[in-house]
């Protein structure tokens, strides 16, 4: 009697396992708001559980280190004061890429130069012409707050700032840095073709194995500068994409010059060049993220040179020439994954 109950009970756990592995897999598709940003996540698996709930707990978690515009947040309470605030992993992490990219660039790229993008009517709220530019002396007051030199993470985790006036802001990796945190959560879930979308900043994993195709992205372009601007389409398999820009968060003073919100952190003033975008592949979407920002300050010369020695890079470079005209610059590696130009 008892050796028959055993093989019932085996024959229908058997029976139970065989229609797990037999379920079909199924798209899920994850949307959300959390603070200054939305998110999407799609993500193929046969698991009938859904997972927005995990999601939506790892972008407040991330919010809740890194966003300044959580007045909770431990980058809020960092810039508040001088005293040294305990830092949480989410912030440890995304402050080392800011700053590895932060000494790549010759201090270039500097997460501390929010100060004097306020001073050109650049921040948080919307775009404020002001009515007089910032003279030599008020800029030259500002710049002692400025340097990611001046900010510390210590070994035992607080972060200390040499000058209370001092402002971080890691916007610049907080988007791509929170498609990673996602993307290792899915992994962890045994989840490998999904596709992780913060703003602008996206990472693909696998491919559609729905609709047996691999995962296509759309990566912003400007040939057109306005309201119809153009996407590229990328084709993309275990890497992200970011794309910072020049042309959209801008004023015009009286005379018809132009500023734009990408500040030198040198002289102080509004990048003048002739970057229009800078599009990055790359490994995780923090790294493409702070390298979109970095190419986007250094100008079109630096960034080429610094692609030339970082193969692992990928780049659409998108300029004004001398003559005013929209031109592109492509890395070789990145035109096998260009799917079509429209």
């Amino acid at each position: 009697m008892n050796r028959k109950i055993v093989t019932l009970c085996m024959g229908a756990l058997l029976l139970f396992s065989c229609n797990i592995s037999q379920k079909p897999p199924r798209l899920y598709d994850i949307e959300g708001k959390v603070g200054a940003f939305s998110y999407r996540v799609k993500y193929i698996s046969k698991d009938t559980t859904n997972l927005d709930r995990d999601i939506d707990s790892l972008v407040k978690a991330v919010d809740n280190s890194l966003s300044a515009y959580n007045p909770e947040s431990v980058i809020s309470r960092v810039n508040k004061g001088y005293v040294p605030v305990k830092a949480d992993e989410h912030f440890k992490k995304a402050f080392s890429t800011a700053y590895e990219v932060w000494k790549q660039s010759g201090g270039m790229y500097d997460p501390t130069v929010g100060i004097l993008v306020k001073a050109w009517g650049f921040g948080r709220e919307l775009i404020q012409p002001i009515s007089q530019v910032p003279t030599h002396e008020q800029l030259d007051s500002l710049k002692q707050y400025v340097g990611l030199q001046k900010v510390q993470l210590t070994t035992d985790g607080y972060v200390k700032k040499e000058k209370r006036e001092i402002q971080i802001d890691l916007n610049s990796v907080m988007r791509g840095y929170t498609a990673d945190v996602i993307t290792e959560f899915l992994k962890s879930k045994d989840i490998e073709d999904f596709v992780v979308k913060i703003d602008g900043e996206m990472i693909a994993y696998g491919m559609n194995t729905i609709e047996n195709k691999p995962w296509r992205i759309e990566a912003q372009d400007p040939y057109e500068l306005d309201d119809d601007y153009k996407e590229v389409v990328l084709q993309l398999k275990d890497e992200s994409v970011s794309t910072d820009e020049s042309y959209r968060r801008v004023w015009i003073d009286g005379t018809g010059k132009r500023f734009v919100h990408i500040i030198n952190p040198f002289t102080g003033r509004p990048v003048v060049g002739e970057m229009l975008s800078a599009t990055v592949v790359a490994k995780t979407a923090q790294e493409s993220d702070a390298y979109a920002t970095m190419f986007m300050i250094i100008g079109l010369e630096k960034s080429k040179e610094f692609l030339a020695h970082h193969p692992e890079l990928k780049a659409l470079l998108v300029y004004s020439d001398t003559d005013n005209k929209v031109q592109t610059y492509k890395t070789e590696n990145l035109k096998p994954l260009l799917v079509a130009e429209r």
